[in-house]
């Protein structure tokens, strides 16, 4: 019997279904006491309308119950997009569920939500300083622990490698000046063809900033986007495109898929996104993916990690069952199989060497030194206005035809009048 298995026994008596038929993807409440009955499948609520997502929770399961065969989880959501609304509604409604899952940028919004964990951490010696503390930190409301992360992943900058070569540059690893990037950005750019691919919104531009240090929102939770260095951090994103010209300003109905293609495609060299989408990447550029920081103007690396995890909801009446079925969700071995299969940088420390896999030499190197100096994405509730807004505006701000300090005044205002 594993440590998971040993200490459930020890709290606990579960009935369950081994195995992937434990896991039933449905549009309405399970029966089985998800939320309030002994006994019966826990149920997970969460994004899981795409056949992606189905498929990510039932390797999440099957993994969970080889660490715990006796665990019983059903699971059922909306999609990515509805759920931060329609969690509400659920949790409200009769046979509510147990567990639930969250975004360390996300986690603010759904505090009220989620059961404060550092009880049952503590109950249960579950090891949590091998988890990575950016994401801990993500996952802190009002001081408490409200979901174990499965994922921290640091924001990097992915790059064409025979670009690079073809242009006669040294290729960037875990350290990187801005003066360096942008002198790399202008080699690579000739006429319309740039070097850097960007696409709408504030999560690029964020991840940008906190490479140097300033966040958009303070660690209280304060939307402070008209602060004089986050002004100046966004000026000098927009002035990629209006003055250093490596860049073309991106359409505010562009998808991120825009700037994927673009980048896949080999019609631009670099774009900065997540490191989840490495899989992705590497199965269709027909060059070598290069992977380095966010430039930072010291040149040393400094990440925005982004990352999920698994919670309790407030009003669960089962748990102690939950947080064991959280142990088995975020085991590493679990993790690792994540790590391998789906390509996310696994939040368990110790599971990173699993992520190192199949990806070219250094990309490792450079997640595992932004994760030494991370701070998580954090946001408030109002933050879909924050990105709606800066979509909007932001194509003016690439422009040159409002400054910085005009855009980050006209949304903060905005969101708090």
């Amino acid at each position: 019997m594993n440590a998971v298995s040993k200490r459930r026994a020890k709290r606990l008596i579960l009935t369950g279904v081994a195995g992937l038929t434990a896991m039933t993807l449905a549009g309405c409440a399970s029966s089985s006491g998800g939320g309030g009955e002994a006994g019966g499948a826990l149920v997970l609520y969460t994004w899981a309308a795409s056949e992606g997502d189905q498929a990510q929770w039932a390797d999440f399961i099957s993994g969970a119950q080889a660490e715990d065969p006796d665990l019983d989880i059903s699971v059922e959501g909306p999609s990515f997009n509805d759920y931060w609304t329609k969690v509400k509604t659920r949790l409200s409604g009769s046979n509510p569920p147990c567990l639930l899952t969250t975004q360390a940028a996300r986690a603010q919004e759904l505090g009220e939500l989620l059961m404060p964990l550092d009880d049952l951490i503590e109950k249960s010696g579950f090891d949590i300083d091998n988890i990575d503390a950016s994401m801990l930190s993500g996952m802190t409301v009002d001081g408490s622990i409200r979901a174990i992360p499965y994922d921290a992943e640091p924001i990097v900058l992915f790059y064409n490698v025979e670009a690079f070569q073809a242009a006669g540059l040294e290729l960037p690893g875990a350290e990187y000046t801005r003066d360096q990037f942008i002198a790399d950005a202008k080699a690579l750019t000739d006429g319309e063809n740039k070097g850097l691919a960007l696409a709408p919104g504030i999560f690029i531009p964020n991840a940008w900033s906190l490479a140097d240090g300033v966040p958009a929102v303070t660690e209280d939770g304060e939307l402070d986007l008209t602060n004089a260095d986050f002004v100046e951090q966004m000026q000098s994103f927009f002035d990629l495109v209006s003055v250093e010209g490596v860049a073309k300003a991106p359409e505010a109905a562009d998808g991120s898929e825009v700037s994927q293609q673009a980048f896949t495609s080999g019609a631009v060299p670099m774009l900065i996104e997540g490191p989840w989408m490495y899989g992705s990447f590497a199965d269709t550029a027909d060059f070598t993916l290069g992977v380095t920081i966010v430039p930072s103007t010291s040149g040393e690396a400094a990440a925005m990690t982004a990352g999920s995890g698994f919670g309790i909801a407030a009003n669960c009446e089962r748990p102690d069952e939950a947080f064991a079925a959280i142990e088995a969700l975020t085991s590493l071995s679990v993790q690792e199989k994540q790590a391998e299969a789906r390509g996310i940088v696994p939040a368990r420390i110790e599971a990173l060497p699993a992520w190192a896999e199949g990806k070219t030499e250094g990309a490792s190197e450079v997640v595992e030194a932004l994760l030494s100096n991370a701070t998580p994405q954090r946001t408030t509730p109002t933050w879909n206005q924050v990105e709606t807004l800066m979509t909007q505006y932001g194509v003016q701000g690439y422009r040159g035809e409002l400054t910085a300090e005009e855009i980050m005044d006209t949304i903060q205002n905005s969101v708090q009048g």
